[in-house]
């Protein structure tokens, strides 16, 4: 345990290699299929007119609450409603179009994708280069392996994997995570993209040049300034209550942060759920995408109108195993997802309802809150 304890401490994410002890390929299968149904139906993996006319509407949703509370100059109280709003379109931007731009799933023109990334991830306050290592590499690549995969790292007072140290305080994890999760976009506009940003380049994570890590720092820093002036200096300047502004600016992204939080951790940090830790020699047992079936899960797959908005996140094992097929197309691929993992004796776990993925997150962060590292256990 000590030598996978090292291993870890430095993020040596490329010594873990994915291990199949068996010679039949689930995914070879299944890749097949999914390419054979896009063929039979002429469709392309990428989006369709719907998506542009959710992106449109997203964006919409997002620009109009400003543009009404500083043109009719409201008062503060008048003005939450307004910006709860844009919050909630700031999400489902995040999820509905840069999730798939970065993905390179959202157009065929890969130039469009970069710009709608760009542009989107901007809008949160983020960094693209970061988010593409993040979640692009480490998450797709090593999810839930714990101090590997970011997305289930320890994050303040809170414990997201088995394998962590356990602290008295976690214990009421379920009740505090929620508060916590709403500063997940405040604390990405304002601190995380600067230490990931240290972080990567010190561990190797990042391949960049010297030189490349000084123009994606000083990209970073110029679009934060600019972001902040934009959302906060500049209506100041204007003459426009600073409690209306700074206010709303908060509002805002406490409820993007809440739910684009919620949503992700509802596939992963939820009962069935595996953690899995590599070997003394980096190997995972299980092809990969065997591992992505034992640690994600879908939930509310029936339910439309959460799938539009969630640009289905609701699928994510249909995400996980084709990250470069848009989402409008999850629907139809999660059947063939489930009849070949059932052929090969595998489990495709789906949470039925949103309400019964949210419990069963509740419980997994009481679980997590309240029994001893499986370190501790082992050694």
């Amino acid at each position: 345990m000590h030598k996978i304890r090292k291993m870890f401490s430095t993020r040596n994410q490329l010594g873990i290699r994915f291990v199949s002890p068996s010679s039949a390929s689930f995914y070879a299968a299944l890749k097949q299929r999914v390419d054979a149904y896009f063929t039979e139906n002429q469709l392309s993996k990428s989006g369709n007119t719907g998506l542009i006319v959710k992106t449109l509407v997203l964006f919409t949703g997002y620009l109009l609450p400003p543009v009404l509370v500083y043109s009719l100059n409201l008062p503060f109280g008048v003005s939450v409603p307004l910006w709860i709003f844009a919050g909630v379109s700031l999400a489902g931007i995040g999820m509905s179009v840069m999730h798939d731009a970065v993905h390179g799933a959202y157009a065929k023109n890969e130039r469009l994708n970069l710009v709608l990334g760009y542009f989107s991830l901007n809008m949160l306050g983020a960094s693209l280069p970061n988010w593409k290592l993040q979640h692009n590499v480490l998450h797709h690549t090593f999810t839930n392996i714990s101090q590997v995969d970011e997305d289930i790292d320890d994050k303040a007072m809170l414990r997201m994997s088995p394998h962590t140290r356990q602290k008295s305080i976690q214990r009421f994890q379920w009740i505090y995570a929620f508060f916590i999760y709403g500063l997940t976009t405040l604390y990405w506009v304002s601190v995380k993209d600067f230490l990931q940003f240290a972080r990567y380049r010190r561990n190797g994570v990042s391949k960049r040049s010297k030189a490349g890590d000084a123009i994606v720092l000083t990209r970073m820093i110029l679009m934060k300034m600019a972001y902040a002036f934009m959302l906060v200096v500049l209506p100041i300047l204007l003459g426009y209550s600073a409690l209306v502004v700074i206010g709303g600016f908060l509002i805002m992204h406490f409820t993007a942060g809440f739910i684009l939080t919620v949503i992700f951790q509802l596939a992963h940090t939820v009962e069935g759920t595996s953690h899995p830790l590599p070997d003394s020699s980096g190997a995972i047992e299980n092809e990969w995408a065997i591992h992505q079936l034992n640690t994600t899960v879908d939930f509310s797959p029936n339910n439309r109108l959460l799938s539009w908005y969630c640009g289905g996140l609701n699928f994510q094992v249909e995400h996980h195993l084709f990250p470069k097929i848009c989402h409008v197309h999850y629907p139809a691929l999660s059947k063939i997802v489930s009849e070949t993992a059932q052929e090969f004796g595998l489990k495709h776990m789906v949470n039925p309802t949103f309400s019964q993925a949210f419990v069963s997150h509740v419980r997994t962060l009481k679980r997590f809150g309240h029994t001893p590292s499986l370190m501790d256990a082992l050694d």
